[in-house]
């Protein structure tokens, strides 16, 4: 048997719970074939012991019938080797929090350059990585459209600094205007050479923007950065919901810890009756915590001035004490 034949037959093995097999989720790390045996070296980031139990079963069970002895091993299980997890962990942030959502339009990098500015707000060093391949619109919130990243002496690629904030996203590589087709390898590639060139500064808190769902690109994050939470961004209506309890369960397999969830646009102010009305429905974050299992961090609203300072760039300077004191507290309990 080959290490072709051998990669041939882990395709073919579904990750638990999902349409994709364990290579399409990049967990195996190495394949070794001789006369004797077969050797496979996992990445296994999950906790979750039943799911690690499941797909050893599924491989023993996919090479029965080989007449080599097969030899399974993780490289949790290796503690002398460098794992893909220790490559480009942003050792210059103390902290590395993921903000993620299910399914496009509910504000999460809104939220993330809100977060970012919050913490800013309080003292802290902030950067905020722009892995959102598809759509990054971090430069368009941060006021930073247009500008170019500049490459140091020692050829590495320098952050965008603006009001204190810095931030590298693909925005300053290319043009935003021009349309690129990206394909699932391409997002990966993409990301991980933004990762290893980029020359970050110290910094008390890295902020991941990362697009929505649970494809390539967070699956990329995962495996090439030491996240230390995550935090996870929806609107409360029945299907952002459904969609964000696949994306918590996702988190959960490959073993990143959620903060919580933001309930976001969750209501607005009626200028002229000044009520509180909710154009997704007035759900309890009670409710919204048991189908999800876990903590509801907060209810911000839809504000018009919010939408706009993101637009215009200038959100980092807008004074909006009961936006920016909701973010803060949900600052506080990350």
């Amino acid at each position: 048997m080959t290490k072709e034949e051998v990669i041939s037959v882990l395709s073919k093995i579904k990750y638990p719970g999902y349409a994709k097999s364990l290579v399409d989720f990049k967990i195996v790390k190495s394949i070794d074939v001789n006369d004797e045996e077969i050797k496979i070296v996992l990445n296994l980031a999950t906790k979750n012991e039943e799911t690690k139990k499941r797909i050893f079963e599924d491989i023993k069970t996919a090479f029965k019938g080989s007449e080599l002895r097969l030899m399974l091993s993780t490289v949790q299980d290796q503690p002398q080797s460098t794992t893909v997890e220790q490559k480009h962990m942003v050792q210059r942030a103390k902290k590395r929090i993921a903000v993620l959502s299910a399914k496009g339009g509910v504000g999460k990098s809104t939220f993330t350059v809100s977060l970012a500015i919050a913490l800013k707000r309080k003292g802290y060093t902030v950067g905020i990585f722009d892995a959102d391949i598809h759509g990054p619109n971090v430069p368009r919130m941060l006021g930073t459209l247009g500008e170019r990243a500049s490459i140091n002496e020692n050829k590495k690629i320098m952050p965008i600094l603006k009001d204190g904030i810095y931030s590298m996203s693909l925005g300053y590589i290319i043009d935003q205007e021009t349309p690129v087709i990206w394909k699932g390898a391409m997002v990966s590639k993409a990301i991980v050479e933004m990762l290893e060139s980029t020359e970050w500064p110290d910094m008390d808190y890295m902020i991941i923007d990362l697009p929505p769902g649970t494809g390539d690109a967070a699956l990329t994050i995962k495996q090439n950065m030491d996240v230390d939470g995550a935090v996870i961004v929806t609107t409360p209506n029945a299907l952002a919901v459904a969609d964000a309890f696949r994306t918590v369960d996702f988190f959960r397999q490959v073993g990143i810890e959620i903060s919580g969830f933001v309930e976001n646009m969750a209501y607005f102010v009626c200028d002229n009756c000044h009520n509180k009305l909710y154009p997704f429905g007035n759900v309890e974050p009670k409710a919204l915590e048991k189908a999800l299992g876990i903590s509801s961090l907060a209810a911000i609203p839809f504000v018009p001035e919010i939408e706009e300072a993101t637009d215009n760039g200038t959100l980092s300077t807008l004074e909006n004490k009961e936006y920016f004191d909701l973010i803060s507290d949900v600052a506080n309990k990350i």
